[in-house]
């Protein structure tokens, strides 16, 4: 079983995503026009190389699983551009649609909820086998179903039962095999590990390393768990408040964060008997609640919690500045060009507080 065409350039991103925006009309207003637009995704650029993996990364709200449903197809796109495989998929017809739900693939974060109950394992599994035609008779597909209960670590006797005769774990495996099923080149897994205990994560993310390296698979992680991503993810992009604020391979983004935003992130981490060296170079919580998608701040949508923050923050928002090869960052703080308006930033929560004491 491959999934990859002999006629692809794998030189090329698989995917390309410029200018992503996701607006959301919140009510009806005046005359039938909405009131307010949720901003779920504000403007974002990334791609996707064939065989890696691209975290996407952020707290809850940041826009992270409504960009991945966008790149699905599954949401409308307000602006921007996606590329797939060489194809602009922005606005697809019918046919291009169906064509595209078997190149990608989706596992959700909750593996019951994304199962019929039923349906028995055996034809869960192998849905994507009758949609998309891939098998001819009976017998065939009844062997292709048991081939990737197998390829998951599940029995074969299993395929008769039902998904509530399963763990969390096992569902979200039969999940990842109904996935395989369409042979897709790109499969976007949406906090697969986050709704299971501890373990059983450990299980499931080397499952998705093993499929990766055995059948050639390019996966963009969903997650907001930073351990899970540095242990699965070659490169990560950091998302807040629907825009990008950093992008690096892994490695570097935990070695040397550059953006306020991922140093919180980073120093939210639980550490047992923790470096104060170590510790001391990020953030270990920032304050303030998260701005509404629906009403964010102008300029940088992070300067409200940002302890560097300064006029130019709250009046223009950052462009992404290359750092080092493979790493950008959209911080005033690192663009050399308005370095000089960054010399004097604005006290931290924390220093205001302990002035005013």
């Amino acid at each position: 079983m491959t999934h990859t065409d002999s006629h692809t350039d794998v030189t090329a991103p698989l995917l390309q995503v410029s200018g992503l925006k996701v607006h959301f009309p919140l009510r009806p207003g005046l005359f039938g026009k909405p009131a307010a637009m949720v901003k779920a995704v504000d403007g974002v650029d990334f791609t996707v190389h064939h065989g890696e993996t691209l975290g996407l990364v952020g707290e809850s709200g940041c826009g992270k699983s409504t960009t991945g449903l966008a790149v699905l197809r599954m949401t409308p796109l307000t602006e921007g551009r996606i590329v797939f495989d060489g194809e602009d998929i922005s606005h697809p017809d019918a046919a291009t649609t169906k064509r595209l739900r078997r190149k990608m693939q989706m596992v959700y974060q909750d593996p019951f909820g994304a199962l019929n109950p039923r349906m028995r394992v055996l034809d869960i599994i192998g849905e994507p086998l009758r949609v998309h035609r891939l098998t001819r008779t009976r017998t065939e597909y009844r062997a292709r179903v048991m081939d990737l209960l197998d390829r998951v670590g599940l029995k074969a006797e299993m395929a008769d039962r039902y998904p509530h005769e399963f763990s969390g774990g096992q569902r979200q495996r039969i999940g990842i095999a109904r996935a395989l099923a369409a042979e897709p080149s790109l499969i976007i897994c949406d906090e697969p590990v986050s709704a299971l205990d501890v373990s059983i994560q450990a299980q499931v993310i080397n499952l998705l390393e093993d499929l990766q390296r055995d059948l050639g698979l390019t996966y963009l992680f969903v997650a907001h768990d930073l351990a899970v991503v540095r242990h699965l993810c070659h490169r990560i992009v950091v998302m807040y408040l629907g825009r990008v604020v950093e992008v690096a391979d892994r490695e570097r983004l935990y070695q040397a964060p550059r953006h306020p935003y991922t140093r919180a992130l980073l120093g939210a981490i639980p550490i047992a008997d923790p470096d104060p060296e170590i510790q001391a170079r990020f953030n270990p919580s920032v304050d303030g609640e998260v701005p509404s998608p629906i009403d964010p701040p102008p300029g940088c949508p992070f300067h409200p919690r940002c302890p560097h923050a300064t006029e130019l923050c709250r009046r223009e928002a950052p462009r992404p500045i290359d750092v080092e090869d493979g790493h950008s960052v959209a911080c005033h703080l690192h663009d050399p060009s308005r370095a000089t308006e960054m010399t004097h930033p604005e006290p931290s929560y924390q220093e205001q507080a302990r002035n005013i004491a």
